[in-house]
Parts: C-alpha cells; sequence; structure tokens
C-alpha cells in the first residue's frame, strides 16, 4: 500500500506539533520534527528513476517436484528510495528459496540487484506465471514513482515424474507355456493380404473404403463398405485411468491420482519399449466426459501419453468404467487388448443398506472386457490395479476399513475374471510390482 503523500506528511507533522505544544510531550514533539524533516529531505532528493526489471527463467517445464529458479534483475539508473518487485504466484507454486516480494533500497547513481528465487510444484500441469509488477517509491514512502511489468506472462509445464523401467527389459518372464498367437492381438502395420469386407467403423482408413462394393450394396444408413487387410500379429494394451476426485485425496505428491499417472507412464514406457501397441481412456475426468488417446505403437506415444497425464485434473465421478469401455469398444473390439483397469476399489464398495450399483457396473465392464478375449486360452488379460489411498486418521472412514472393503470388491471382480494387483505405494514403486506380475497371467 502506498504511504502518504507530501500534504499528508505536513498535516501529520502539523497535528504532531499541535498535540506535543498542548500536552508538552517531547515525544510528539520529536515526531511532528522526524515528519517535516522527511519532507523536506524527499523534496530535495530526487525518487528512483530509469527503473527496469527483467525476468527469465532457464526452463519452463520440469517434473513433478524439481525446482525452477525464476531469475530477476533490478537496474536503477539513479534517485533514492526503494523499488518493490513482485510476483503473483498460482496457488500450486511453492517457494523454497528466496521470495517472489522483494525491496530493492537505492541510493544515488546506478544500481543493479539481483533478486531471484526458486519455487517448486508439487502437483503436474500448466501454470501460468503472471508478469513481474514493480514500483518505485520516494524514501518513506511519501511519493509513488514509476511503475510497471517486467516482460510478459510465461506458462510452466510441470510433467509427472515416470521411473525407467530399463531394468524390466532384461527380465525374462513370459511364461513358455503360453501360445505366441495368444500372446499377440490382430494389430499394427497391415498386410498386403486380404481379409473380409465389412461395414466401416470409426478409425477405419479411407483408403480401405472399397467405393464399388459400397455403391452396388447402398442402403439407408448409407455406411460405406471397407476391404480389411489381413494385419500382423502385435501384442496390443489399453489403458483405463479412474481420474474421479475421491483419487485426489491426500498428500500432493503421494495420493492415489498422482500414483495413478505413475503407474500409467511404467506400463506405457514397459509395453511400448517391446514393441507392444498402446491405447489409453481417461474417464471422470474435470469437465465430465473423458479423455482417449487413440492406440499407436511408436515411441512418440509415450510423449503424448505424458502430455494427456500432465493435464488431467480430477472430476466428479458421473461417468463410469461400463460406459468408458462402451465409448472405445470399437478400439477394444480390433485390438483384443491385455487391459489395465487403475483405480480405488474401496471406492466401489458399498455399505450395509445402499445400492451396489457402482460395483454390478464395473464387473459388468469386467465381464465385457473379458469377453473380447474371444476362443483365447490366456486369461487374466484384465488387470485391475488398486491404489491404496493412505489415507491419515481424519480422512479414514475407521482403522483398516479401506483395506477390508478393497478385499471384498477384489473377490468379486476375481470372480467376474479379472486378475487383482493390490499396490501400496507408500512400501514400494510400481516398477516393483510390475516386475513381479509382468509375464504372469493368473
Amino acid at each position: 500500500m502506498p504511504g502518504p503523500s507530501h500534504p499528508g506528511w505536513i498535516a501529520l507533522s502539523l497535528v504532531l506539533l499541535f498535540l506535543g505544544l498542548s500536552l508538552g510531550n517531547p515525544v510528539l514533539l520529536a515526531g511532528a520534527v522526524f515528519a517535516l524533516l522527511s519532507v523536506l529531505l524527499t523534496t530535495a532528493v530526487s525518487p528512483p528513476a530509469g527503473t527496469s526489471v527483467r525476468r527469465s527463467l532457464p526452463r519452463t517445464s520440469c517434473w513433478v517436484g524439481d525446482t525452477i529458479a525464476v531469475q530477476r534483475q533490478v537496474t536503477v539508473s539513479g534517485g533514492v528510495g526503494s523499488v518493490i518487485v513482485h510476483d503473483v504466484l498460482p496457488p500450486e507454486a511453492q517457494v523454497v528459496d528466496g521470495s517472489n516480494l522483494r525491496v530493492v533500497w537505492t541510493w544515488p547513481g546506478r544500481r543493479t540487484a539481483d533478486v531471484s528465487y526458486r519455487i517448486q510444484f508439487p502437483k503436474r500441469g500448466a501454470f501460468m506465471l503472471e508478469a513481474s509488477a514493480w514500483e518505485a517509491q520516494a524514501p518513506f514512502g511519501v511519493s509513488r514513482g514509476e511503475s510497471g511489468y517486467a516482460d510478459a506472462s510465461v506458462e510452466v509445464s510441470v510433467v509427472p515424474r515416470i521411473r525407467s523401467v530399463t531394468r524390466l527389459n532384461e527380465v525374462r518372464a513370459v511364461r513358455k507355456n503360453i501360445r505366441y498367437r495368444d500372446y499377440l492381438s490382430k494389430t499394427g502395420a497391415t498386410t498386403e493380404d486380404f481379409r473380409e469386407i465389412r461395414p466401416y467403423l470409426p478409425g477405419d482408413p479411407i483408403k480401405w473404403i472399397n467405393w464399388k462394393a459400397s455403391a452396388r450394396a447402398a442402403s439407408a444408413d448409407n455406411v460405406p463398405l471397407v476391404n480389411e487387410p489381413e494385419p500382423e500379429t502385435r501384442k496390443a494394451v489399453w489403458l483405463f485411468m479412474d481420474v474421479a476426485d475421491y483419487m485426489d485425496v491426500g498428500v500432493q505428491l503421494s495420493n492415489p491420482l498422482e500414483n495413478m499417472v505413475e503407474a500409467s507412464g511404467t506400463l506405457a514406457q514397459y509395453y511400448l519399449s517391446r514393441g507392444s501397441m498402446l491405447g489409453a481412456y481417461a474417464f471422470n475426468t474435470y469437465g465430465g466426459g473423458g479423455e482417449m488417446l487413440a492406440p499407436d505403437s511408436r515411441m512418440s506415444q509415450f510423449n503424448r501419453l505424458v502430455q494427456m497425464l500432465t493435464r488431467l485434473r480430477a472430476g466428479s465421478p458421473e461417468q463410469d468404467l461400463l460406459q468408458s469401455v462402451e465409448l472405445c469398444k470399437n478400439f477394444l473390439f480390433r485390438l483384443r487388448p491385455d487391459v489395465f483397469i487403475i483405480t480405488r476399489l474401496d471406492a466401489l464398495y458399498s455399505m450395509p443398506g445402499e445400492s451396489a450399483g457402482s460395483l454390478e457396473r464395473f464387473k459388468a465392464a469386467v465381464r465385457r472386457l473379458t469377453a473380447l478375449g474371444g476362443r483365447s486360452l490366456q486369461p487374466g488379460r484384465v488387470k485391475v490395479v488398486h491404489v491404496d489411498p493412505q489415507l491419515s486418521s481424519v480422512e479414514s472412514s475407521g482403522l483398516g476399513m479401506e483395506k477390508w472393503e478393497a478385499r471384498l470388491v477384489a473377490r468379486d471382480l476375481l470372480e467376474a475374471g479379472a486378475s487383482v494387483i493390490e499396490w501400496e505405494p507408500a512400501r514400494e514403486e510400481f516398477i516393483s510390482v510390475l516386475m513381479r506380475s509382468v509375464g504372469v497371467y493368473r
């Protein structure tokens, strides 16, 4: 807040002088003299002039939990007074070194001051750093001088930290008694061999359309026919990621939502490095609905997934797994993939007297995904990853209740045909869980 102007200081000195003389108080008289001298001094001395502030960031992207240096340099050509520099930070940013609000005192002559600081983002996402604001003031704040902004706003991208899976690629855990063709899915690059003529489905390339056959078989729905070539065999994996608000509980750096991001990135890195086809769908996202990542087998797919994970925000649980499967059914039918569903099983548990609709629909979705395997002799293609919420005593509904509820739900899902992977992030990293389960289909 700016200080009083010259007339304000003069009025203050006169009031103090009157009170000091009336009451015979030397302290009030001294205050009156000080206020009057301050006005006279600042009238004779020029306030800071020729002020400029430069701000720069060596990098505008980082991992979750890393720090970013915000470099600021204040230059004043001359004058006496102070220059206040302030950066308005997003609520998620934490200052770990220095301060985003600094006061630089100046004196006659040119002066340059470094007012840098460091910030940390405990959550992933894209955050905006507004332009640095600065204001020059005369001594004692008796008058305001120049003011302005440094440079422009900067967007900082904070991406999730994904553990390396290099050591996983050295694990030879594929069971020898699994048939190779059961391990693979009909995906990937197509061959020149003709497979069948069928109605067009969303996602089919335009070049597959058989225009002559479509014209001969024209019907009321006007769906064209396509020549589907025989595809190469390649393993396919699909991720269903639950982003509901019940995942965003606990501490910022380690809650089910952030742990879900870690698990998704680890799975994607592992399977893409082995040449697998990968697709993903996040449901219950902020704003309603979900977000889909079309399947691909190139390593650039990992970067696209990381970008998708970076912008995910928790939303209300309005879209369940069964609805998500319906939205992805065209890809799932064609790929016949292994499916990983990452969620909190205890959130599906229904207390006595409550409707068990959410769990029943979840089981229906699992059964539908299991049926996609067709005549495959390899069970366990649907895996549900339960992320332990690690709730505090205040957030928890009771001692051990969440684990008990999750195990009851896991038992029902096993009967529906899914494999359940229980992961406690507080005890181990997901990469260790993956090492135990990779290649083993129960």
